[in-house]
């Protein structure tokens, strides 16, 4: 018989009670909330971990930890940033979060080594954020930024593509980044880089800085820079999600396919420690939109694009690493009217792989690095092809010229160290590798351009309500006379709590590209070749703002930002006869080119309900001043947005309504009097009013839906007086949408 010890039990007993509190700490996940200065749960407040992952707490701002971490940083919109220790011995524990005066404490990355608070930049930057652009469900990056102020754009119908302008500067000046790497592959006589060749699904939101970036970013950012911000899910473990969405163009739709614009994609993303793995596909096909056009022609151009996004990373408390790999496939199409014998189309197929390699290793507390780099494989293929109206055959054309084919090249490295000196001042040197070639056709023999540079910038702040960063940067180019020395600085004073003005000088430049610089082109009617001689435009700039920002109370947040710039540019690189042929158009740094103006942007948000209002006045140099005094030194146009949107909580339900009207563009040709001498003559680009609606909305926690209309004022063209193609481009009708328009989408997430 076994022998019962009682005190033998009742140890062990009492030693597993004394255990079960650390085997439930480990084998339990730590419970959190985050809850306001009312104690009410934030929802969707993100809790940062030490090695850049992190969880987002619930509706009711609940959130669980699996292991314990060293230190927790603490955010939600509208609120300040907590940087938190777990108290020990506790398995739960709540974090309070206070009211922040700022504007939503919006995060930019743009022009700075780390994300920082919009209020906190010496930049004025203009941030179009994640919901904006789900609420407006875009089908192109051009939708989004088309009701912004200070940005008009113009459409190329003959190629099928997009051309921007920013404060009256056109789109070659502005640099285009994604991730902050800039894009490679500028095309048309525009020389700019097409921004709807990105993928619409994959941004996460856009940053837009104004004035010279040159710089921190080197090459045409003279007049800007506008930083294309792709999504990352890396707080969660496991992500899926599609998009669907059909719209009308104008009153042609066909479901599915042909007309109207379709919209698939599928993007998906896994986290597993200290890794995250992501893909994505995107379908974009717009069947185009007759119009006025009869037979086989197209007002505006059937389209065809196919996206693909791989990205690999992997990250810890001190080293992180991360590859993605962007292809597009794009095709558009230009079919020729009809005729009895044989019909003549064309394809214009542009093909990019974009390589991107990026990182941040954080030594110590002092000291940081990060680094960029992108290799870019991107070609654009002019394809005729002929189909015989009798028999019914189909081939390719072997005319001379008919076919041609332009390669771009281009490899850019950056790094950039942030060594924290002290409290009030830190020092960012940071090197600038760029190369490009260029080959084709219409593209003489060259050794492509080779830019490098280097460049530093500090941030000094003796006061805490002033902060001043001055910055250079010397660049050394293989094809150009590059500008010796590029400075800038940037101040920002914070007058009060709610008021900061900014004030900022620096220099910008614009290097020609390949294709200003080799690229021939003749056929029936062109006749254009490049200059290898040319220089760089440079320019000198001024802007300043005043950003005054309240919470009259909880609810109920103002911001007013009053704006103001001027640009001087010099060598501005223009086309005019060859003087050796007068038959042959060519380029040269002859002309100057002035912008400036003011910029008045308010903001309310009251409840459920945030609107927008704003206003701009630019005014933009006229050339013939200098030789007819009868001209204006500048002319000027206005514009005016507004924004609204509203939240039916109840209905989990969004209604966004945009609008912009863009004031008459004035300007001067030149023109001949009866007795042949030249004089000025004014001319005058209409105005015109877009209206976009959207509604978005939420059932349960992953379904969505959106629909709207665009282009309810159903404006195609406006007109313009111009009798030749030098000043507004030709014509006297130029394209600018195609009728009101109506879209149906659905996008499905799933994450865990």
């Amino acid at each position: 018989m076994r022998r019962f010890d009682l005190n033998k039990r009742f140890v062990i007993f009492s030693l597993l009670l004394l255990a079960m509190p650390l085997w439930t700490q480990a084998q339990t996940a730590m419970i959190g909330k985050v809850v306001d200065e009312k104690g009410d749960g934030i929802p969707h407040a993100t809790i940062w971990l030490g090695n850049a992952k992190g969880e987002v707490a619930d509706e009711q701002g609940s959130f669980s930890l699996k292991e314990l971490p060293k230190r927790l940083k603490i955010s939600a919109v509208g609120f300040e940033t907590l940087w938190a220790t777990w108290p020990a011995g506790k398995n739960s524990e709540s974090f309070t979060l206070t009211s922040s005066t700022s504007d939503l404490e919006t995060v930019v990355v743009t022009g700075s080594f780390e994300p920082q608070s919009a209020k906190q930049s010496v930049y004025q930057v203009r941030t179009i954020s994640s919901e904006v652009i789900q609420n407006r469900a875009p089908s192109n990056i051009q939708e989004v930024l088309n009701t912004e102020l200070g940005i008009r754009f113009s459409q190329d119908n003959a190629l099928g593509s997009s051309n921007m302008e920013l404060l009256g500067m056109s789109g070659q000046n502005v640099k285009i980044l994604i991730d902050g790497i800039p894009m490679v592959g500028r095309q048309g006589t525009s020389n700019e880089i097409n921004i709807n060749q990105i993928d619409i699904n994959r941004i996460e939101r856009v940053e837009i800085v104004e004035g010279p970036m040159s710089v921190v970013y080197g090459a045409d950012a003279l007049a800007g820079v506008i930083n294309i911000i792709t999504k990352s899910d890396a707080t969660k473990n496991f992500d899926l999600k599609a998009r669907v969405q059909e719209e009308t163009a104008g009153n042609e739709y066909s479901p599915f396919d042909g007309r109207g614009t379709h919209i698939r994609s599928v993007t998906g993303s896994y986290h597993l420690k200290n890794w995250d793995f992501g893909a994505s596909f995107s379908q974009n096909n717009f069947g185009g939109w007759k119009g006025e056009k009869t037979g086989r022609d197209y007002e505006w151009l059937p389209k065809d694009q196919n996206f693909l996004n791989l990205k690999a990373g992997w990250g810890n408390e001190s080293l992180n690493l991360e590859y993605q790999l962007d292809f597009l496939d794009e095709t558009v199409f230009a079919y020729g009217p009809d005729a009895r014998l044989e019909v003549l189309d064309q394809e214009f197929i542009t093909s990019r792989w974009m390589h991107r390699l990026s990182g941040r290793w954080d030594s110590n507390e002092k000291f940081g690095l990060i680094w960029q780099g992108a290799f870019t494989d991107y070609s654009r293929e002019s394809q005729t092809w002929v189909s015989n109206v009798r028999t019914g055959e189909h081939y390719q054309s072997e005319a001379p010229g008919a076919n041609t084919t332009i390669d771009y090249n281009g490899f850019s490295w950056r790094m950039i160290g942030d060594w924290k000196l002290s409290q009030k001042f830190k020092l960012q040197p940071g090197i600038d590798l760029n190369t490009e070639t260029g080959s084709g056709e219409r593209i003489t023999d060259n050794e492509g351009i080779q830019d490098y540079a280097v460049f530093l910038s500090g941030e000094w702040s003796p006061l805490p309500s002033v902060k001043i960063k001055p910055g250079i940067r010397k660049n050394w180019n293989s094809a150009y006379d590059a500008p010796a020395l590029i400075p800038s600085l940037n101040t920002k004073f914070a007058l009060n709590e709610n008021l900061d003005l900014r004030v900022a000088y620096a220099n910008g430049f614009r290097a020609p590209s390949i294709r200003e610089l080799y690229f021939n082109f003749f056929d029936a009617s062109h006749s254009i070749t490049g200059n290898p001689d040319l220089k760089a435009e440079t320019s000198t700039s001024f802007n300043g703002s005043l950003d005054w920002k309240a919470q009259l109370k909880p609810d109920w947040r103002i911001s007013t930002v009053l704006g103001t710039f001027y640009n001087d540019v010099k060598d501005r690189i223009a086309y005019g006869q060859d003087p050796n042929n007068i038959q042959v158009t060519t380029l040269f740094n002859v002309e100057r080119y002035k912008t400036t103006g003011i910029t008045l942007n308010h903001t309310e948000s009251f409840k459920n309900l945030s609107a927008n209002v704003g206003f701009s006045y630019i005014g933009r140099y006229n050339l013939l001043s200098e030789e007819q005094t009868v001209v204006p030194e500048m002319s000027w146009t206005p514009e005016v947005n507004t924004n609204l949107t509203y939240q039916f909580l109840p209905w989990k339900t969004t209604a966004t309504l945009y609008y912009k009207w863009t004031g008459k563009l004035p300007g001067y040709e030149t023109v001949a009097d009866s007795d042949g001498n030249p004089s000025a003559r004014e001319i005058m680009l209409d105005g015109y009013h877009w209206m976009d609606i959207s509604f978005k909305k939420d059932f349960g926690k992953h379904l969505s839906v959106n629909a709207g209309a665009r282009n309810i004022l159903d404006v195609k063209q406006i007109s313009s007086t111009s009798e030749g193609g030098d000043a507004h481009g030709g014509g006297t009708q130029r394209p600018v949408g195609y009728g009101r328009s109506y879209f149906l989408g659905l996008t499905y997430q799933l994450n865990k």
